[in-house]
């Protein structure tokens, strides 16, 4: 399947998600304010990495709308998970560029699209 199709998919099932969804407390302020949050933060990341051109990079990004889609509605909850990840978390290296790609490589797929 084609990169474009791929993304178009993932797009729409965020989409329907979001048309779908319903909030944990079940106040219907509480689902229209996340609905919003659904439809605004997919739309902002879909156009952002519009631009994107390299294919696993692409990929990656669809690997983390996935994984971002399938933990939301599994916990019931369309903001991303917090990640703590302390300072000294990764072992110190000898030179400054190797701590800060283990810090990067140490993300989870779901938070790429932030920095932390």
């Amino acid at each position: 399947m084609s990169n474009k199709r791929a993304v178009l998919r993932l797009y729409r099932r965020v989409l329907v998600a979001a048309r779908e969804w319903t909030a944990s407390t079940g106040l219907e302020s509480d689902t229209k304010v996340e609905r919003n949050y659904i439809i605004d933060e997919a739309r902002f990341l879909f156009k952002r990495n519009s631009k994107v051109t390299d294919s696993t990079e692409i990929e990656t990004c669809i690997r983390e709308a996935e994984t971002r889609l399938e933990m939301a509605l599994h916990y019931r909850n369309p903001y991303p998970r917090p990640v703590n990840l302390p300072h000294m978390a990764v072992p110190q290296a000898m030179h400054r560029k190797v701590q800060v790609r283990r810090l990067r490589e140490s993300k989870p797929v779901y938070v790429h699209s932030q920095d932390i």
